[in-house]
């Protein structure tokens, strides 16, 4: 997490209050690897922006115990610019997730009614604020969110501002996270004495989806529950230094927007293969670098990288002499690879996600 500073009316400067999140996904990182396992696939960098500013009132001042540093009597606003709104969602399979900065939970505006179009499985939200209690306001936004969508919504913050948050007459705590679900409600989630950090396991489950006009519901919706919560310290020695392996790039092979883009292709490919086999080759060339559309549409033809990436999709569908079954193809891209180039594992991943989650998704499909 970024910071930045407060100011005052004039311009002045002051504490340290956050900017952007910077969230990092594994989607093929399994219980029991590491990071540096080679099997483990790259990792995805995003940034999520802040869209609003946070203010300290008199109250809060005291509340943090930040009187010498900060005049009670001003109110300190957020010393940031506030960039265009955007909100970067993440999906891995069924999980669908996104990020909220702080003061952006209690708000409602056109992000906020686009993430209930969207609905994703878990919202988390970040903050720098005092201890994550249910009675407090993060608690209330969160309520929202669980009941309409029907998001999970994990609230997060720093165990140093829990520490400084003491309001008059009352006791330290340690709760840094609250956790919020439609079917199980609250769960406060502490920092232990002697503890160094928290792993949440969280389980997803089958959920049946309604509609208001009358239509029986279907039992093809996803939830997302809390499952475990352990402690974690660090141990007393320290660990040897990981070794990439040799040749291993650290470079990114494709950029967020062109992974969406793949995505998205390839979920209309594996779209093709369960309803209308014949047409698998009709949507690759329409994917395919030189397609008539973009021109006749004015979007840009996709970048080199992608372009790639789009072929080598291309390619893997291709092996078969007949458009693939879907057992067969998804053992086809199940298979490991020794000496696969990485754009053509990153591309063989997402296009194994899409069909995997069709089959979960769609239990009486064609297939």
């Amino acid at each position: 997490m970024s910071t930045r500073g407060f100011e005052d009316g004039q311009g002045n400067p002051g504490g340290f209050p956050e900017n952007w999140l910077h969230n990092g996904v594994n989607p093929r990182l399994q219980k029991g690897g590491t990071p540096s396992d080679e099997r483990g696939g790259p990792w995805f960098h995003i940034r999520q922006r802040k869209h609003h500013r946070w203010s300290l009132d008199e109250a809060q001042i005291y509340q943090y115990h930040l009187a010498g540093a900060l005049h009670p009597r001003i109110r300190w606003w957020e010393a940031i610019d506030v960039p265009r709104r955007a909100i970067e969602f993440i999906e891995v399979a069924e999980l669908t997730v996104v990020s909220l900065v702080c003061e952006d939970l209690a708000q409602s505006d056109e992000i906020a009614a686009l993430i209930r179009s969207v609905g994703p499985t878990v919202v988390s939200a970040i903050l720098l604020d005092g201890p994550q209690l249910s009675s407090r306001w993060a608690a209330r936004y969160a309520s929202v969110l669980a009941d309409d969508p029907g998001s999970a919504v994990l609230t997060l913050t720093s165990f140093g501002m829990v520490q400084r948050s003491r309001p008059h007459q009352r006791e330290a705590s340690r709760v840094i996270a609250l956790w919020k679900d439609a079917v199980r409600g609250f769960r406060e989630i502490p920092l232990e004495p002697g503890a160094h950090g928290v792993l949440l396991t969280v389980c997803m489950d089958r959920a049946a989806r309604r509609s208001s006009d009358g239509r029986w519901p279907v039992d093809n919706g996803t939830y997302l529950y809390d499952a475990a919560v352990s402690q974690i310290r660090a141990a007393s020695r320290g660990s040897k230094p990981r070794v990439s392996p040799a040749g291993a790039s650290t470079s990114h092979l494709l950029q967020a927007g062109e992974l969406t883009i793949l995505t998205a292709w390839a979920e209309a490919v594996a779209e093709a293969l369960a309803y209308a086999p014949e047409s698998v080759e009709s949507v690759l060339a329409e994917a395919s670098s030189g397609a008539q559309w973009r021109d006749t549409l004015k979007v840009a033809q996709p970048s080199a990288p992608l372009g790639e990436a789009i072929d080598s999709m291309g390619r893997a569908v291709r092996a078969f002499d007949h458009p693939p079954t879907f057992d067969a193809l998804v053992a086809a891209l199940a298979e490991d690879r020794p000496g696969e180039l990485e754009l053509d594992g990153l591309v063989r991943r997402v296009v194994l996600s899409m069909l995997e989650q069709r089959r979960t998704r769609h239990v009486r499909s064609p297939w």
